[in-house]
């Protein structure tokens, strides 16, 4: 993508992660651009909400490529994943956070349950293989520990946007959590 184009949509991102209802002005603005400039890039909304889509599951997948889930450690492909939590958790995050249903997305992005299906499909396996050598907790559905690290993905970014964490606390914040649980004495029977 060209640097302008990367532009818009990362000032398309930030101004709809503080208002879901943003304008296309808004974003233009935000991006240094005029609105008419902006149209020659996407003539409508939902041309950028689709870009952005496109955009954020093309990083949950290099993600998930550079976190070599398949065959690096188990506890280092897990680290990588927690160090890159933003695009994990925008995964499911995208129609909350643009202010479109899930149903619309899927019309607007063709593809997008494919490729979304093929991310849970890989962590799924990933939890398996953890599960299966004793890193991840075997009592619980490899589903459910892809399910919480999307959640907590999903928080962790929420968390930072709110300015109640810092963005280095993020990845750490992920891991303990993940690995530790929220209580006084993690692991504890109750």
């Amino acid at each position: 993508m060209s640097g302008t184009l990367e532009n818009i949509l990362d000032a398309a991102a930030m101004v709809l992660s503080r208002d879901r209802s943003a304008s296309i002005q808004q974003i233009a603005k935000a991006a240094g651009l005029s609105r008419t400039t902006l149209a020659r890039y996407f003539a409508t909304r939902e041309l950028l909400i689709a870009a952005l889509v496109e955009r954020v599951l093309g990083e949950a997948l290099s993600v998930l490529d550079a976190a070599r889930l398949e065959d690096e450690p188990v506890a280092v492909a897990f680290h990588s994943l927690t160090q890159h939590y933003r695009a994990i958790g925008q995964v499911w995050g995208l129609g909350y956070g643009l202010g479109y249903s899930w149903l619309h997305l899927v019309e607007l992005v063709p593809g997008m349950d494919a490729s979304v299906e093929k991310i849970e499909q890989r962590l799924h396996a990933f939890f398996e293989r953890g599960q299966a050598q004793g890193v991840f907790r075997q009592d619980m559905p490899a589903q459910w520990l892809v399910g919480a690290l999307q959640g907590l993905a999903e928080t962790t970014s929420d968390l930072i946007a709110d300015e109640a964490m810092g963005a280095r606390q993020g990845a750490d914040f992920l891991w303990s959590l993940f690995l530790n649980g929220g209580g006084a004495k993690a692991g504890q029977e109750k």
